[in-house]
């Protein structure tokens, strides 16, 4: 449980660090844009596009860090009706489904869309596609560790609970 622990506070610290350093530059660049085009008079031509590249990234590295401390949108109607003994069960097959979902779709087709792209060039940075959608792959392989992480703990709990629970003589 110490090594779990470990793992997921350098992985939440680096997440945080990364998205809010790269959030504080998109506000200085949309500041920098602001001006420019109307102190200035003349457009930044990079800005616009570079402000919806570092979207898509820091929305993929959100999504996983928020999705990996199960602080994401939840659809509880079916869960709340069960006994809290089956709740947890249903948590680690939600986080089976993250894994899922993490593994086939942002992993492996972010590495497919990622190849795909990578000789498309963008018109006002001239950076390869490629390179924006390589956050589909690096944020599914955070989500899927995040996702067995939390399978781990919720096992872990459903055990201690299991052995605390009163045995029938």
């Amino acid at each position: 449980m110490r090594l779990i622990n470990g793992i997921r506070t350098v992985m939440d610290r680096v997440v945080e660090v990364v998205c809010s350093v790269w959030l504080l530059v998109m506000v200085a660049m949309t500041c920098w844009q602001i001006i420019s085009r109307y102190l200035l008079g003349a457009p930044s031509t990079y800005s616009e596009e570079f402000l919806r590249f570092s979207l898509v990234w820091v929305s993929m590295l959100s999504m996983a860090y928020v999705a990996g401390l199960r602080k994401h949108v939840a659809f509880t109607l079916f869960s709340d009706k069960v006994s809290i003994h089956w709740q947890h069960y249903w948590q680690i097959l939600i986080e089976l489904a993250f894994l899922a979902f993490a593994i086939f779709i942002l992993v492996q087709g972010g590495y497919n869309a990622t190849s795909i792209t990578m000789n498309q060039v963008s018109p006002s940075l001239g950076l390869a596609m490629g390179y924006v959608y390589s956050a589909l792959p690096l944020a599914g392989g955070i989500l899927a560790v995040y996702s067995v992480l939390n399978c781990i703990e919720l096992l872990e709990k459903e055990l201690r609970s299991d052995e605390e629970a009163p045995q029938d003589v």
